[in-house]
């Protein structure tokens, strides 16, 4: 089976669909990624066994596709692959508790300013609820994200509805976002906690300071309510340029994981995870999209989403802890995230 990569840009009418016939190209780094076109498939942490891929086939071929399913749409199979994705032996609840209580007691004891934690859920699917038709149920029902199907033999297929921009743009201007905070949508006047501004505020904080030695004509917006499905988070807007359009990969390396997925001080917060977290991310909280000529970039953060096979479907979602962090609120947060993607699971 082919390796393809699909995707609908927020409020796009049309998908973009590429597939090759080539095996992805292994990536040995996020700055090996400088000069480099085709689609990235980033993990969260690349090691030897989440590795970073680049569909660049020299035999692949892209189309534009409208979003009724009327016609193409061929790259993806009504069959699945037969990945067995285990379910949990263990309570989720009880993991969580355990991985909640590792994570405040360093944020209790000033090691972190922030610390996501992270979790998966096992979900069956309807009978007949196919890759093809939860793209597309994706792409209706979130208008506002970016959507993205890709599958590779060694990755495995993976559905996105992200609203998470990591870096778009090309050299007249790119953009990134600094989203962080959760609550139910109430409106775009609703009023937010003082530990979600504080979550977002870390975010907006490293961004900025990453964006000062690679960019020029910074501009960021005041925070301000963003609608994600039901939910809605806490988004500042910046505006650059970068001073080498080649040097992506450079970038991206100082980037990635920002705040949002990851926690500060990132380097030392981004081990604690990969060491106490019970869960492989994989490619969960890494990121994904399309690198291309002069410097253009639509990269998004690999967030709402889930690995799909034949069986079952896994979901991921997480949520930042800081100091103030009570248990059952950041549970109920995780299985708030965790609806966007059983909501495509099913017919209704």
């Amino acid at each position: 089976m082919e390796s393809f990569f699909i995707y609908r840009e927020p409020f796009e009418k049309v998908c973009h669909c590429y597939t090759q016939p080539e095996k992805p190209t292994v990536i040995s780094s996020l700055a090996a990624l400088d000069g480099r076109k085709g689609f990235v498939i980033a993990p969260f942490y690349r090691d030897s066994s989440n590795t970073l891929y680049l569909l660049d086939g020299q035999n692949g071929s892209s189309t534009v596709l409208p979003l009724d399913g009327s016609k193409g749409f061929k790259a993806i199979p009504d069959w699945q692959d037969e990945t067995l994705l285990a379910g949990e032996t263990t309570s989720l609840r009880e993991i969580y508790h355990d991985d909640f209580c590792r994570f405040h007691k360093e944020l209790e004891c000033n090691t972190f300013r922030k610390l996501v934690l992270a979790r998966s859920v096992v979900e069956a699917k309807d009978e007949g609820t196919t890759p093809r038709s939860i793209f597309l149920k994706a792409c209706e029902r979130y208008p506002r994200s970016y959507i993205a199907l890709f599958y590779t033999e060694e990755t495995g297929m993976w559905l996105i509805a992200s609203p998470e921009i990591l870096l778009c743009g090309d050299a007249d201007g790119y953009q990134t976002m600094a989203l962080a905070g959760t609550m139910k949508y109430k409106g775009e006047d609703m009023l937010w906690s003082a530990k979600n501004q504080e979550e977002q505020q870390l975010v907006a904080d490293y961004i900025r300071t990453c964006l000062q030695p690679f960019a020029s004509e910074i501009a960021e917006s005041k925070p301000y309510t963003a609608r994600a499905a039901h939910l809605a988070h806490l988004r500042t807007d910046f505006t650059f340029r970068l001073k080498d359009t080649q040097r992506l990969g450079s970038f991206l390396t100082a980037f990635h994981p920002t705040p949002a997925v990851c926690g500060m001080p990132k380097d030392e917060a981004q081990q604690f995870i990969l060491h106490n977290e019970q869960l492989n991310r994989g490619y969960y909280s890494g990121f994904s999209g399309l690198l291309g000529d002069n410097g253009m970039a639509k990269l998004y953060v690999t967030l709402r989403c889930m690995q799909i096979s034949r069986p079952a479907c896994r979901l991921y979602a997480g949520g930042g802890l800081l100091k103030e962090s009570v248990e059952e609120n950041e549970w109920q947060e995780t299985e708030a995230k965790l609806d966007t993607m059983r909501q495509l699971l099913n017919h209704n």
